[in-house]
């Protein structure tokens, strides 16, 4: 194996949001474990709705996860994605998981409101971002195989 000499800034950059999103996703995972063993106490009052906050916690590993393949794929294969791909990865893989704590941590109104005012339009624009950027990083690792295949190497 070689060894790794310089890691282009986009890659970088997609490095930094995976571990970010699974620094994310552990203290959710502190602060699910704490609240269940103490469901009365101050910490477990700011949960308003514990369902929610499992969501993000899940989607904040799933989203390190698809990160940090991608890193390893554009690594293992030379690939320096532009930079406006990686922020749109970066943005869905922030964003997704974001709504979820938002909606688990703020209080509900006392008249049912079916969606938050806020989610529609976060929820598109991060799917969105989401959809460009993986399926643009998969686009490029399936560019880089074709071209590897037919080189022969």
């Amino acid at each position: 194996m070689k060894p790794v000499t310089q890691i282009p800034t986009p890659n970088l950059i997609l490095l930094s949001f995976a571990g970010l999103c699974l620094l994310i996703a552990l203290i959710i995972a502190w602060v699910l474990g704490i609240t269940l063993f103490f469901p009365d106490g101050t910490f477990a009052s700011y949960l308003t709705e514990r369902a929610d906050i499992i969501r993000a916690h899940i989607d904040f590993l799933m989203m390190a996860q698809f990160l940090f393949i991608f890193f390893l794929l554009f690594q293992q294969y030379a690939i320096e994605p532009p930079l406006w791909l990686v922020a749109a990865c970066c943005f869905g893989a922030f964003f997704n998981p974001l709504s979820f704590l938002i909606r688990g941590l703020k209080a509900k109104p006392i008249v049912a409101i079916p969606v938050e005012p806020h989610f529609p339009i976060q929820a598109i624009l991060s799917f969105s971002m989401t959809t460009v950027g993986f399926l643009g990083a998969v686009f490029l690792v399936i560019r880089a195989l074709l071209k590897l295949r037919s080189t022969g190497k």
